[in-house]
């Protein structure tokens, strides 16, 4: 009786109900996400398709928590994971928008160091990901309630650092580089698709921002699965979901680039056109 009564509440209404317009609002914009993916074709394939994995990790998490509504609010496996996927993925989409941008402009003749750019960054997410959710598995006993205070902590700060110097430097001189290519046919669609990953990435810092200060400061308030209706409404739900809009309506506005020249003719056509502006 003594364990019964230690368990945590049910969710309250507020987040169930937050839950439900979570599953609906994502299933409306699933819809043209699905063309937007289809119409960008290859060039966007280390862009869409990750955003697209998105929204299923959000389905069964909302899903999965409208199901269990009535049952303690305690952490599991599927939320866990859907929470962490859902991170990744918006960090890896914002990423993958940035290398498109660059794949459907004239490329430099070092047109390797976007790939090598794109491979890292990769690389750190994914590692700062496994290891926060590996890391801030629930424990309890443990400092901090989590299986390892020391490597949650590491994983969260690599993400963000990653995202807020390596992937907003780049972001940064993907932007100079637009700017550049007026004169391109493929000009507008990359400016839309360069401001939309503008837009959407301060928003997703801010999402890291709140990873990375309960991995420090781990108040009761902002737990991520047990914590106040506003924490989940606005750092949380409030964020991702401003996220996925954005990326949304920057993909819809990007549609219909002009294949680029073949590989081995790029660094030719760059040439070019730095040559005419001068």
């Amino acid at each position: 009786m003594t364990a019964a009564n230690s368990l945590p509440d049910p969710p309250s209404q507020d987040k169930v109900n937050l839950a439900i317009a979570e599953l609906v609002l994502y299933a409306v914009l699933f819809i043209p996400v699905i063309w937007i993916t289809w119409k960008h074709g290859k060039a966007g394939m280390t862009c869409w398709p990750i955003f697209v994995s998105y929204f299923p990790l959000k389905f069964v998490s909302d899903a999965y928590q409208i199901a269990k509504r009535n049952e303690p609010e305690i952490p599991n496996v599927v939320i866990i994971m859907t929470s962490a996927g859902s991170i990744a993925c918006l960090s890896l989409t914002i990423i993958g928008m940035i290398y498109e941008v660059n794949m459907i402009l004239p490329l430099p003749p070092k047109r390797w160091v976007e790939k090598i750019i794109l491979g890292v960054t990769h690389l750190a997410v994914t590692a700062g990901i496994t290891l926060s959710t590996y890391g801030g598995a629930p424990k309890a006993g443990a400092p901090g309630g989590v299986l390892s205070q020391t490597l949650n902590q590491v994983g969260t700060c690599l993400i963000l650092f990653v995202m807020l110097f390596g992937v907003g430097w780049w972001l940064w001189s993907t932007g100079r580089r637009v700017m550049g290519m007026k004169t391109h046919p493929n000009f507008q669609v990359a400016s839309n698709l360069h401001l939309a990953a503008c837009a959407a990435f301060p928003f997703q810092l801010v999402r890291l921002g709140y990873a990375l200060t309960y991995s420090f400061t781990p108040y009761s308030s902002l737990d991520p699965f047990s914590g106040t209706f506003a924490t989940r409404l606005v750092l949380m739900f409030g964020m991702q979901m401003i996220v996925a809009i954005v990326v949304t309506v920057g993909g819809w506005f990007s549609i219909g680039a002009v294949p680029n020249s073949p590989p081995g003719d790029r660094s030719q056509e760059f040439s070019n056109l730095t040559e005419s502006r001068l």
